[in-house]
């Protein structure tokens, strides 16, 4: 059985999500502990203790903050995760990011600054391409 802390945070089970559809729009701030995944639009701040998901076609205009954070869709603000910040290959981002670690697929699309403030416990890890050419 793999480790679970060397898994996608994404294929862990975890509790039923909060979803916000294709074609809904949420303008304000969203706070919870529950994981929220975002097909729609949200216009404001947004925050859980859980995982933030933004998934491809989803938009987010404003802070997202939450422990675990992966980005397929479009945000537009600052991005803050107490772990693990994952922009992936479809995702298009124009704002700074805040996590221990940070993974950028290539292909995606970004704007800012990462910094990355691990523990004081926590390793370098380098990157080695396990692709072939």
């Amino acid at each position: 059985m793999a480790d679970q802390s060397s898994r996608r945070f994404t294929d862990q089970s975890g509790t039923t999500s909060t979803v916000i559809g294709k074609g809904i729009h949420v303008k304000g701030e969203i706070t919870g502990s529950a994981p929220i995944e975002v097909w729609g639009s949200i216009e404001g701040k947004a925050g859980t203790e859980g995982l933030f998901w933004v998934r491809e076609g989803g938009k987010v205009g404003g802070e997202i903050a939450a422990t675990n954070i992966v980005v397929e869709g479009q945000v537009d603000g600052t991005i803050s995760a107490k772990d693990k910040a994952e922009l992936r290959s479809s995702c298009k981002v124009e704002g700074n990011v805040t996590a221990k670690t940070v993974a950028i697929a290539e292909g995606s699309f970004f704007e800012g600054r990462v910094h990355m403030g691990g523990s004081k416990s926590s390793k370098q890890v380098n990157f080695q391409e396990k692709r072939k050419p």
